[in-house]
This record gives C-alpha cells, structure tokens and sequence, in this order.
C-alpha cells in the first residue's frame, strides 16, 4: 500500500465514511478509489484531494505532499499566477541555486507563513470579540 493510499484510507476510516460515498463524491468508482488506496493507481489531484479532506474533515495538505512526494512532481495552477511568480519558480525548477539562496527563499517562505498566520489570528480573535460584544 503507498503512503498516500494508507493516509487518505485512514482519514476515510476514521471519518466514518464508506468507500462508495467517498467514491461518488469524487466521481469514480469504488474500484478506482480502492486502487487508489491500495496503491495500485497514482495519487489524485489536488482538487480531488482537497475534496476528499474537506469531506474526511482533515487538512488537505498533508495528503496533498504525500501524493506529489508519491508522484514525484509537484502540482501548481499557474493560471492565475503572477508573472512575477512564474519566473521565480522557473528560476527554481531550472536549479542553480547556492545553499545561501535556498536558505534565504525558505526565511521568506518562513516569514511570510508566520505572517499569514498572525493575520489569521488577529482575524479569528476580532471575530470572537464581535460576537461577544452582540452578545451583551
């Protein structure tokens, strides 16, 4: 069984769900879905996964790594990407960075993270200060 075939069969599992509810949802059969899981047919795409965890009620991207680890390629929608961004991931796919650019790319990948999480908090924490103060 692959690695991304035990993950999305152990998220469906504990979700409760049965292989052909999660199959329909996809639109494939239970026999495509089990292959799947059993590892005898490549991960599925990004859709389909962020589809599968949302019905499994897990995060997408932990399965999302799996199966481009699985496949061997990473999976981006670059049609509504930005100029500006397609250079700097061709830039990246083409190689020849040093250890110090990789470095560098990873602190503003880091920083950004952080940052979006930050705004994501101060968002969740306005939001229970609204209700509460409705509550009054």
């Amino acid at each position: 069984m692959s690695k991304f075939g035990e993950r999305i069969r152990q998220c469906r599992i504990e979700a409760d769900k049965t292989l052909h509810s999660a199959a329909d949802l996809l639109g494939v059969s239970a026999l495509c879905l089990e292959q799947v899981e059993l590892g005898k047919r490549p991960p599925f795409s990004r859709a389909r996964i962020e589809t599968l965890a949302a019905f499994y009620g897990v995060d997408s991207e932990p399965l999302t790594v799996a199966a481009w680890r699985e496949r061997g390629l990473i999976e981006l929608d670059m049609a509504h990407a930005p100029s500006l961004q397609i250079k700097a991931i061709w830039g990246i796919v083409c190689g020849g960075l040093s250890e110090d650019q990789w470095e560098q790319i990873c602190q503003v990948v880091n920083r950004t993270t952080r940052e979006v999480s930050q705004i994501q908090n101060d968002a969740s924490k306005a939001s229970v200060l609204v209700k509460a103060a409705g509550s009054d």
